[in-house]
C-alpha cells in the first residue's frame, strides 16, 4: 500500500523543490502530528537524482541488500555497494548528484534546520547548525532510532505524539553532536528544573491527560528549548517526559476503573489512548494485569 501526500522529503534542483524520490512512499509521517521532521519509507527500483542542493538536513538508511550507489559532489566522487544499515547524510551545504541501481529500500529522515537550531540553542556559534556530508557509513544508535520511528509509523503511532517527537529529537541531537560541521560548545551536564517550572509542567500534564501531549508543548510550558527541557526533566525526576506522562495516565486510569459506570473503553479515551488494544497492552505492561482484570479485583 502506498501513501499519497503533498508533503514530501525534498531537494532543490535549480532552486526549485522536488521530491528526492520520484516514487510514492510506502509510509509517510506527513499526516502524523510529529513536529520538526518528516519520515518516509520507500521500496522501489533505482533511479537517478539530478544535481541538487538541500534546504533541510537529510539522513537516509538502506533496509536491505541489493543496491549500488554512484555519487558525485563538491567533495569528490565514489561508488559502493549498499547493504542493510548503511547510511548517508547531507547537510545544508551539500551539493551532489547520484545514481541508485537495484533495490531502493530506504528510510528517509528529513530534519527541519530551524528545529535543530531550537534543540541545540546556545551550543553553536551564531546559532546556525549544519552537518557534514557523509556517504556510506554505519552508526548503530542512528539505526536503532530510525527503526523505532519506522515501527511507530507502521503501527499508526500507538505510543502517541510525545514518544515519537522524543525519539526524533534524540536523533536530531545525535546528528548535531556527532556529525556537526562545527563541534558543539561545552554545556552544563548537571542541573535541575526549578521547582516552580516542574510544578507548572506537572499541572499541564494533569490537565491534558486525555489529549495528545507534545514535547514542544511541555518545553514551552517550562519556557525552555525541547532539548534542555527533556535533559533537565530527566535529571530532576529520574525519568523522561514520555515515561512521566505514561505513569500519570496509568494512575488516572486506575482511579477511573474504580467507577463501574465508566466503561474500559471510555477510561482509555479519558487518559489519551483512543486505541483500545494499545491501552490494554500498555496497562498490562505497567500494572501486570489488564484493565478489565484490574477492575474485577477492586
Amino acid at each position: 500500500m502506498t501513501v499519497l501526500s503533498k508533503r514530501r522529503v525534498s531537494i532543490r534542483e535549480g532552486g526549485r523543490p522536488i521530491p528526492l524520490v520520484p516514487h510514492v512512499p510506502l509510509l509517510s509521517s506527513a499526516h502524523q502530528p510529529w513536529d520538526g521532521f518528516l519520515l518516509e519509507q520507500h521500496a522501489s527500483r533505482g533511479f537517478e537524482v539530478p544535481k541538487h542542493d538541500h534546504s533541510s538536513i537529510l539522513l537516509s538508511m538502506q533496509l536491505s541488500a541489493g543496491l549500488r550507489l554512484d555519487w558525485r559532489s563538491g567533495r569528490g566522487a565514489g561508488s559502493a555497494q549498499v547493504d542493510a544499515g548503511s547510511l548517508t547524510l547531507h547537510g545544508l551545504s551539500s551539493c551532489d548528484r547520484s545514481l541508485w541501481t537495484g533495490s531502493y529500500d530506504r528510510l528517509l529522515f528529513e530534519l527541519d534546520p530551524v528545529q535543530l537550531e531550537r534543540l541545540t540553542e546556545g551550543r553553536f556559534p551564531g546559532g546556525r547548525v549544519d552537518v557534514a556530508e557523509r556517504w556510506i557509513f554505519k552508526d548503530a544508535r542512528i539505526e536503532c532510532l530510525l527503526k523505532t520511528l519506522q515501527i511507530e509509523l507502521e503501527q499508526g503511532v500507538p505510543a502517541g505524539r510525545l514518544f515519537g517527537e522524543q525519539v526524533g529529537n534524540t536523533l536530531a541531537i545525535l546528528l548535531a553532536e556527532q556529525y556537526a560541521v562545527i563541534a558543539p560548545g561545552m554545556f552544563a551536564s548537571r542541573g535541575q528544573l526549578p521547582k516552580s517550572r516542574l510544578n507548572t509542567v506537572c499541572e499541564y500534564v494533569e490537565a491534558n491527560l486525555s489529549r495528545d501531549i507534545s514535547l514542544s508543548a511541555l518545553a514551552s510550558t517550562a519556557a525552555m528549548s525541547p532539548y534542555y527541557f527533556a535533559r533537565l526533566f530527566k535529571q530532576t525526576t529520574g525519568i523522561t517526559p514520555h515515561q512521566y506522562v505514561v505513569k500519570r495516565r496509568i494512575e488516572r486510569a486506575k482511579e477511573l476503573l474504580r467507577d463501574p459506570n465508566i466503561s474500559v473503553f471510555e477510561v482509555g479515551i479519558r487518559v489519551g489512548y483512543v486505541d483500545p488494544k494499545h491501552f490494554r497492552d500498555l496497562f498490562r505492561r505497567e500494572v501486570r494485569v489488564t484493565p478489565t482484570d484490574y477492575r474485577s479485583r477492586r
